[in-house]
C-alpha cells in the first residue's frame, strides 16, 4: 500500500518527505508551545484547589457529560451537531495518526499489517464519520450565517475553524479516492472512496498522482495549522474541556472557600486581580466555548440587567491572557460593579454549561474583592451588614425578639441535657418577616401533628450568614457562622430541620469548614416521609390547579426536586409543571443577597418568573422557600392578581 502512496508524493522526494513533515510538525508544536506556555505558567502559580477526590464519580461524570455530551443534547438540533463533530473528531484521530505515520515512515510496506482485518471496517466507519461531520459543519455554518441565534457571536475565528474541519474531511476523501484510482486492483476501500474514484480515474494517472499528493499535504497542514490556532482562540476548549469536566465541582452548594483572616501575609481579600483566581477557576476561563447557553437561562440577563455570564467569562479570560503591564483594573474597568451585583447566584448558568464551568464562585470572589478590599458596595447593604453584625438578622430587628413568633405555640426550647431528635432552625425570614412567620407556624403544626420530637434554639439562634457571604462580606459570614458553630457544639445539635433552602445550604454544605457536621433536612423531605408513613392524616385531595416553583438553593444547589412534588401529590389532584422547572427553573430574584437590593434596571425578576408560572392559569403557586414566597407574592400584588392566584409554601398546604 505504501509503495503506491510514495509514488503519489510527486511534490516531495520520498527521502525528503519525512524531514519536510518533521519540520512542519516542529514548527507547529513550537508555535503551539509558545502560545500555551504562558497559560500553563499562570495555572501553575495560581491558588490551590483539591479536585482529585471522588475519582469514580469524576470518571462517570466525564463519560456522561464530556464524552456522552448529555448536556449538549438537551438542545437536540445544535446538540447533535456539536456531538457529531466531537465524536467524529475522536474517531478521526486514528486517521490523523495514520497520515503522520505514512509521512514519517514512507518505506514501511504496510503500517496496518498487524491489524489487516480491521482495515475495511475502519474505512467504512471513518467514511460514515466523515459524511456525518461534513453535514454537521454545513449545518453549523447555516446556523451562524443564516439563522444567527442571538446567543451566538458571529466571528471570523469560528468560521475559520469550521472551514478547517471541512478542509480536513474533504482532503481525507480525496486522498482515499485518488489512492483507489491509482490502484484499481485494491480490494479494501471505504464507500466514499469507491464513489468518487471513478471520477478521479477520468482525470488520468498523472493528475491523480498530483491530487493524491495535494490531498496528503493539505490534510496534514490543516491539522498542524489547527493545532497552532488552539491556544490563541476560544477553541482551546478542545484541549481543556474534558479535563475541566473531570475536575469539576461535584458536591452540593456553590463550592465557596473560606478565607483565612489570620494570615498576616495577606494584603487583600477576595479577588481584585485576575491572577488571584485558583488554577481551576482559570481553567474554567480557558474552557468557555462561547456557546451562549449560560446567557439563555440567566434571569438577570433575561430581565435587562447588565450581567451576561458568557461575557463575564470572556472578559475575565481576555484580561487573563492580556500582556503583562495592562493598566486596566479588574474591578471597575474590566468588570463593572453593576455586573457583579446583578447576579442572584441561582446557578442556572452552571446547570446549562456543557463543560461544567462554575460562575457563582467567581462572582462571589469578585464581590469579596469589592467589599473587603475596595470597600465598595451598594448603599442598601450598609444597614444590612450593620444589622447582621449587631442583631444577627439583615433587617435590624432586636435579636432578643427572635423567638417572639413562637410564644403562643408552646414550642420547647432546646435543652442539651434532654435533647429532642431534631432542632428546627427557623432562619431570619421565618423569625421576623410577617409572612415568613406564617410558614414557620404551619411547619410547627405539621410536626406536632406527626408527633415529631423537635425544639428550637429561640433567641440563641443566629443568622447563618448566607446573605453576608453571597454579598461578598466573608468576614461577617465567618463571624456569624463561628457563633452558630459554637452554639451547635455546646448544645450537642446533630439533626436539623429547616424550611429555608438558604439556611439548609449553609448549614449542610458550608458549616463543615467550621467543624460542624450536621444532618440537615428540608421540611419538604421530612413531610414526604411523614406522609408516606401515615403520620400526617390528610383529607381528600383538592381540585385546585397548582403549579410548582423550584427554589434554586433547594433544587439546583442541593438536588431536592421530588420531595416537594410528592407532598403536593398527596394533597392536590392537579399539579402542573412549566417548561422552566426543576434544573431549568427560573430564579425568583431573591438569591445572592438580592432580596436586600432594589432592581433599578429592566424588569423585576420576580415578575418575569410569575409570567412563566401563570401560563398554566394556576389557583396556587406552590413554593418551598420563604424568600420565593416573599418575591412572588410581591409580584402577584404588583400585577393585580391577588384574587386570581395565591402563593403558598408546601407546609401551608397540609390541612
Amino acid at each position: 500500500m505504501d509503495q503506491h502512496i510514495n509514488r503519489a508524493f510527486e511534490w516531495v522526494s520520498p527521502n525528503l518527505q519525512p524531514w519536510v513533515l518533521i519540520f512542519l510538525m516542529l514548527s507547529s508544536l513550537t508555535a503551539f508551545t509558545l502560545s500555551a506556555w504562558p497559560k500553563l505558567q499562570l495555572l501553575r502559580k495560581a491558588g490551590k484547589e483539591n479536585r482529585t477526590d471522588q475519582p469514580l464519580k469524576r470518571i462517570f461524570t466525564t463519560l456522561s457529560i464530556a464524552f456522552g455530551q448529555t448536556r449538549l443534547l438537551k438542545e437536540p438540533k445544535s446538540g447533535w451537531m456539536h456531538a457529531v463533530i466531537f465524536w467524529g473528531f475522536l474517531i478521526l484521530l486514528v486517521r490523523a495518526g495514520e497520515f503522520f505515520f505514512i509521512g514519517l515512515f514512507p518505506n514501511i510496506t504496510s503500517h496496518f499489517s498487524a491489524t489487516a482485518f480491521l482495515i475495511l471496517p475502519y474505512l467504512w466507519v471513518k467514511d460514515g464519520v466523515v459524511f456525518m461531520v461534513t453535514l454537521a459543519v454545513l449545518y453549523a455554518l447555516y446556523r451562524r450565517l443564516v439563522v444567527k441565534p442571538d446567543r451566538l457571536t458571529l466571528s471570523i475565528e469560528g468560521l475559520a475553524i469550521l472551514g478547517l474541519i471541512l478542509v480536513i474531511v474533504t482532503s481525507d476523501v480525496l486522498f482515499d479516492s485518488t489512492f483507489l484510482a491509482l490502484n484499481p486492483d485494491i480490494e479494501k476501500s471505504g464507500p466514499l472512496a469507491a464513489l468518487f474514484a471513478p471520477l478521479v480515474i477520468l482525470a488520468g494517472n498523472d493528475l491523480a498522482g498530483h491530487l493524491h499528493s495535494l490531498a496528503y499535504w493539505t490534510h496534514v497542514s490543516a491539522i498542524l495549522f489547527f493545532l497552532t490556532l488552539l491556544p490563541r482562540s476560544k477553541h482551546f476548549h478542545i484541549l481543556t474541556a474534558i479535563p475541566n469536566v473531570f475536575l469539576s465541582h461535584l458536591n452540593p452548594g456553590n463550592g465557596l472557600r473560606r478565607i483565612d483572616f489570620e494570615d498576616d501575609e495577606k494584603e487583600t481579600f477576595g479577588v481584585t486581580q485576575v491572577e488571584s483566581f485558583t488554577w481551576k477557576q482559570m481553567l474554567d476561563l480557558h474552557t468557555c466555548t462561547q456557546c451562549g447557553r449560560c446567557d439563555r437561562v440567566c434571569p438577570a440577563l433575561a430581565t435587562g440587567k447588565p450581567l451576561s455570564p458568557q461575557q463575564l467569562t470572556v472578559n475575565l479570560r481576555d484580561h487573563l491572557n492580556s500582556p503583562p503591564g495592562s493598566d486596566m483594573a479588574l474591578l471597575g474597568d474590566v468588570i463593572e460593579d453593576e455586573v457583579l451585583w446583578a447576579c442572584t447566584t441561582c446557578g442556572a448558568c452552571e446547570s446549562a454549561c456543557p463543560v461544567m464551568i462554575q460562575y457563582v464562585d467567581k462572582v462571589i470572589d469578585l464581590r469579596r474583592g469589592l467589599v473587603l478590599t475596595e470597600d465598595r458596595y451598594p448603599k442598601e447593604l450598609e444597614s444590612a451588614f450593620k444589622s447582621l453584625e449587631t442583631q444577627s438578622n439583615p433587617w435590624g430587628f432586636p435579636k432578643n425578639s427572635r423567638a417572639d413568633w413562637a410564644k403562643a405555640l408552646d414550642i420547647p426550647i432546646w435543652d442539651k441535657t434532654r435533647p429532642t431528635e431534631y432542632l428546627y432552625f427557623i432562619g431570619c425570614n421565618g423569625s421576623f418577616d410577617t409572612r415568613g412567620k406564617q410558614i414557620s407556624e404551619s411547619v410547627v403544626k405539621a410536626l406536632k401533628q406527626a408527633r415529631v420530637s423537635f425544639s428550637i434554639l429561640g433567641n440563641s439562634e443566629g443568622c447563618t450568614g448566607d446573605p453576608a457571604r453571597r454579598a461578598g462580606n466573608e468576614y461577617l459570614f465567618d463571624m456569624l457562622a463561628s457563633q452558630n458553630t459554637e452554639t451547635f457544639q455546646q448544645q450537642g445539635v446533630l439533626k436539623v430541620i429547616t424550611h429555608c433552602p438558604h439556611c439548609l445550604n449553609s448549614l449542610k454544605n458550608e458549616y463543615p469548614e467550621f467543624g460542624v457536621y450536621l444532618e440537615v433536612i428540608h421540611h419538604s423531605e421530612l413531610l414526604e416521609t411523614l406522609i408516606a408513613d401515615g403520620k400526617i392524616s390528610l383529607g381528600e385531595k383538592t381540585n385546585s390547579n397548582v403549579v410548582v416553583h423550584d427554589s434554586c438553593y433547594l433544587g439546583r444547589h442541593n438536588g431536592v426536586y421530588d420531595a416537594p412534588r410528592k407532598v403536593l401529590a398527596a394533597e392536590v389532584q392537579n399539579v402542573q409543571e412549566v417548561e422552566q422547572s426543576r434544573e431549568n427553573g427560573t430564579c425568583c430574584g431573591a438569591g445572592g443577597a438580592r432580596f436586600l437590593l432594589e432592581e433599578n434596571t429592566g424588569t423585576r425578576m420576580s415578575h418575569h418568573r410569575l409570567d412563566e408560572l401563570m401560563v398554566t392559569n394556576p389557583d396556587t403557586i406552590a413554593v418551598s422557600c420563604p424568600y420565593c414566597v416573599l418575591m412572588l407574592e410581591d409580584a402577584v400584588k404588583a400585577k393585580g392578581l391577588e384574587g386570581q392566584v395565591k402563593v403558598r409554601d408546601i407546609g401551608e398546604m397540609i390541612k
